[in-house]
């Protein structure tokens, strides 16, 4: 599947509308899963196409003070 030219548009603003607790389409889990969800594109757009974004992501999630869900999930 390719890109669709908003695509990168449409994960910041999903990473923004998460991060300031407003989802729109998914549960507001500070996941990849749930990101991509958000903004309406297959997974490994961001896993694959846009770790640069996802990476963006986990890192906000941090200074937030937060641990994302995944790295959560590996201390429990």
């Amino acid at each position: 599947m390719s890109p669709t030219p908003d695509e990168r548009d449409r994960i910041r603003a999903a990473m923004d509308r998460i991060l300031h607790g407003r989802p729109e389409r998914s549960d507001a889990a500070l996941t990849i899963v749930a990101l991509a969800l958000e903004a309406g594109v297959p997974r490994n757009a961001l896993t694959q196409r846009h770790t640069d974004l996802k990476n963006e992501f986990y890192a906000e999630v941090r200074a937030r003070g937060g641990t994302p869900d995944s790295e959560r999930r590996l201390v429990l």
